[in-house]
């Protein structure tokens, strides 16, 4: 969004990544796998009793919001696993869950999306305001605390009363380990109604998707999500104090963020085309 605001003086070129997940033992890697196509460079990641495989680098025009992986996206990410793992034969099928994400690179209208840097600019381009702009997901704490640094620094010479100190984010977690174990990590926590409590008193979610998309990641793991996001929804409700009506509106939310679903999951599992409600 940041081209779009009046102030700005960014420029972005937003491209598309994708990623997949797959049941492990339909592509059973010990650890992670790199994968080549041309100059790009794709990943499978070993992730429970799941595997990850991404990314697409596409360029992309739409509005932000909209962004959502397409045929053409799974086509390219399972044509390059099959490529690498012939044996494994994925097909749409396979797939369990699927999310698209935009980097919001510096533009460079030159060469393809994989040739833009993935660097990050931090401006201030008029008193007050100070435009960031690219990097990835990896290095976003790391430019916060550069555009902490610069805002103290503009504050203190600007003649603010109380002296800011360097941003401290590299050595303060943002929650105490305490409170983050058995809901926090690499790996979604079973799924429980203590989780859920954390993640309202604790890491401010106040919508079913929050928690089923962003905190938990349940969404993503678990092949009958629509079905475990009802009884998320009846603890949040309790939790909140959310109406039926409320209730409702939350499924309904959670069913638009989390997009479209595959056309079908592992054998055995409940259908993912089962909307919640």
């Amino acid at each position: 969004w940041a081209d779009g605001l009046p102030h700005s003086r960014v420029k972005l070129r937003a491209t598309k990544g994708i990623h997949l997940v797959v049941e492990r033992s339909r592509l059973p890697v010990a650890e992670t796998v790199v994968m080549t196509e041309a100059k790009r460079i794709l990943f499978a990641i070993p992730w429970g009793e799941r595997t990850i495989i991404g990314t697409t680098d596409t360029d992309y025009t739409g509005r932000p919001e909209d962004v959502r992986a397409n045929a053409a996206d799974l086509g390219y990410v399972l044509g390059i696993s099959n490529q690498f793992f012939p044996q494994a034969r994925l097909v749409e099928g396979d797939v369990l869950s699927v999310w698209a994400g935009l980097r919001p690179l510096v533009a460079n209208p030159n060469g393809s999306p994989s040739d833009v840097s993935r660097a990050h600019e931090i401006h201030n381009p008029a008193p007050g305001w100070w435009d960031v702009a690219g990097g990835k997901l990896t290095t976003y704490r790391h430019m916060a605390e550069q555009t902490v640094d610069q805002v103290g620094k503009w504050l203190n010479t600007a003649g603010c009363e109380q002296r800011l100190a360097p941003c401290r984010t590299a050595q303060e977690p943002l929650l105490p380990v305490a409170e983050t174990e058995g809901v926090s990590g690499i790996l979604p926590p079973p799924m429980s109604r203590q989780a859920v409590e954390h993640y309202v008193a604790k890491e401010w979610a106040v919508h079913l998707e929050d928690v089923m998309l962003r905190r938990a990641g349940w969404h993503y793991y678990f092949a009958d999500a629509p079905q475990r996001a009802l009884r998320v929804a009846d603890w949040m409700g309790e939790l909140l104090g959310w109406s039926d009506c409320v209730r409702q509106a939350e499924l309904e939310r959670f069913r638009q963020a989390a997009g479209p679903v595959p056309l079908c999951g592992p054998p055995g599992c409940p259908s993912r085309d089962t909307k919640p409600g």
